[in-house]
């Protein structure tokens, strides 16, 4: 069921909303729809999993979209974007999507949360392996790795 609603925008608003592309949503009263239901998604999170992950990659889409038409354009890659690209939405979804009443869970919660961060961490080291980075700047990784490396190595041999 469907309630009529009214309102009044300002003008920047209207002519966003008006020329705002929005997936599934063709007419005004469309993308209100689409921006409201995405507002409470927002506002009030998402106890599913999937649901929160699919909820950031939306936030991320227009960048998503851009960095992939740069990247035809320039016939590139960015492995160290798509790296982003992949494990941020999935920790934010990890955090939005948890529901902790108690120790056990907030360890296991701790638990994914690092197992993702390491993920990501050991997707860029693989980045600074060779002397050029699969980036748009082929520096990026190896110009912010020198703490990191630096604490790497002071972690003793016995961690297994």
């Amino acid at each position: 069921m469907m309630v009529p609603i009214s309102g009044r925008l300002p003008d920047d608003l209207y002519d966003w909303l008006a020329t705002t592309q929005m997936e599934d949503a063709a007419t005004v009263s469309d993308k209100v729809r689409v921006a409201v239901a995405h507002l409470r998604r927002t506002y009030m999170g998402d106890s599913e999993y999937i649901g929160a992950l699919n909820l950031y990659r939306d936030l991320g889409r227009s960048t998503r979209e851009a960095v992939a038409k740069l990247e035809v354009s320039e016939q590139t890659h960015s492995e160290v974007l798509a790296a982003f690209f992949e494990h941020v939405p999935a920790l934010m979804a990890t955090l939005n999507s948890a529901q902790v009443p108690s120790v056990e869970i907030a360890k296991q919660l701790e638990s994914q949360l690092a197992r993702r961060a390491m993920q990501l961490a050991e997707t860029l080291l693989r980045q600074a392996i060779t002397s050029q980075a699969a980036a748009f700047d082929g520096h990026v990784v190896r110009r912010h790795i020198a703490q990191v490396k630096e604490l790497a190595q002071l972690i003793p041999q016995s961690i297994t």
